[in-house]
């Protein structure tokens, strides 16, 4: 029997920040509760991390960020998602792809009869 396995987003985890961000501006820990609910639970997602990300997309000029009161609470700052950002999301959609097309290929090899692999 395997044991679970937990994985850390920290590689791609600027992937899906920029993409939630760009339908909708979000604060931190709105952005957190999103990514939580939206990645496998087998991944986990370093708070810090994410904070800290958020600050460096920001000093890089791929956000933008204002401070919004809450109703009843105190004021979040909220991020927006500038054109660089745009550029950076695509970038990283074009990655993607063709890591997705990398990692097909390695299941269609593993799904073959192992006579035809290294041919």
């Amino acid at each position: 029997m395997s044991n679970p396995r937990s994985y850390q987003t920290g590689k791609h985890l600027e992937a899906f920040v920029l993409l939630l961000i760009s339908r909708e501006a979000l604060h931190g820990a709105a952005l957190l509760s999103r990514l939580k609910a939206l990645l496998p639970p087998e991944w986990t997602v370093d708070d810090g991390y994410l904070y800290r990300l958020l600050r460096t997309l920001e000093a890089e000029k791929a956000l933008v960020s204002r401070w919004v009161a809450e109703p009843g609470g105190a004021p979040v700052r909220v991020y927006q998602l500038t054109e660089p950002g745009r550029e950076r999301l695509q970038a990283w959609k074009d990655d993607i792809e063709l890591r997705v097309r990398s990692l097909q290929t390695f299941l269609d090899l593993w799904t073959e009869p192992t006579t035809n692999l290294g041919k």
